[in-house]
């Protein structure tokens, strides 16, 4: 019976993972044609988020940029497993510049690729 439990939690986390990464693919493909803008991290929040069998931790971090004398913000998630991962990025971010991709028609949406962020960010494990 534990056999069986570890193997369904095994299935849903790997299922998790897997969703997380097509959703992340397709925004990024679409993303990538977006006008880019220099932004900022203004902080950063960690939230706990529990299953029915394992909690696991979401970085929250809030950006803000200006386009076309307009001023707009957004968030940027990214999961990790334990919590300590999650604040470490979040206290590291804080306060630093951020690139950001709006839809030129639509500068309000807006989203943070980390592709674009080697040059402005720490490097992250």
């Amino acid at each position: 019976m534990e056999i069986l439990i570890l193997g369904l939690l095994f299935a849903i986390i790997i299922g998790f993972g897997f969703r997380q990464t097509i959703w992340s693919k397709a925004r990024t493909l679409s993303a990538r044609s977006w006008s880019t803008c220099q932004g900022k991290i203004e902080f950063g929040t960690v939230i706990e988020r529990r299953t029915r069998y394992f909690s696991y931790y979401v970085a929250q971090l809030a950006y803000s940029y200006t386009t076309n004398g307009e001023y707009y913000s957004g968030y940027h998630e990214k999961i990790f497993l334990r919590e300590k991962s999650a604040d470490a990025l979040c206290t590291s971010l804080k306060g630093k510049a951020t690139f950001v991709r709006y839809k030129p028609n639509a500068p309000g949406t807006s989203t943070v690729l980390l592709e674009d962020q080697q040059s402005v960010w720490p490097p992250q494990n």
